[in-house]
């Protein structure tokens, strides 16, 4: 890694665990600051396929956020889910044919669903109580939707740092 790879992921890492704080310290903004946070491991793979800075650069911004911020549901989320999922997904369609690449993607997402809920059952998040059956049942579809909303959207917003970004 170069001494510019090193800096800008540090200044990414800080990005990501000041927006875990605002999103821990404001709860409205909490989802939408836990998936900003979350583009900032994207940004490594943008143009060169650099997966173990943006591998370090979540571990860095996970774990410090878990120190700083107020609500550590966010910091879950985004160590759950909005962080990792950039890189998954990279390797995911790097790797997959296309056809099976939503498959795969709605696997992981139902996969850290079922994670998340565990760690609700298991205690480790008091303020979140899971609903009945078949709340959770329509919860569940609903979150998957919302799912493939966010994925789109996050190729979207990729597609167009890709164009707007300055080279290299």
């Amino acid at each position: 890694m170069s001494a510019k790879e090193i800096a800008r992921s540090g200044l990414l890492a800080a990005a990501a665990v000041a927006l875990l704080y605002i999103g821990g310290a404001a709860p409205y903004l909490g989802p939408a600051a836990c998936i900003v946070a979350g583009v900032t491991s994207a940004v490594p793979l943008l143009r060169r396929a650099r997966v173990r800075t943006a591998v370090l650069l979540y571990i860095a911004a996970a774990l410090l956020g878990a120190l700083v911020a107020p609500r550590k549901s966010v910091v879950a989320a985004y160590a759950l889910l909005t962080g990792l999922y950039p890189i998954v997904k990279y390797g995911v369609e790097a790797r997959l044919p296309r056809q099976v690449q939503t498959g795969v993607k709605l696997a992981y997402f139902n996969l850290v669903l079922a994670a998340a809920a565990v760690l609700v059952v298991c205690g480790l998040f008091p303020n979140v109580a899971l609903p009945g059956f078949a709340r959770l049942a329509m919860l569940w579809l609903a979150a998957n939707f919302g799912f493939m909303i966010y994925d789109v959207a996050l190729s979207r917003l990729i597609a167009m740092l890709r164009r707007s970004l300055p080279p290299e």
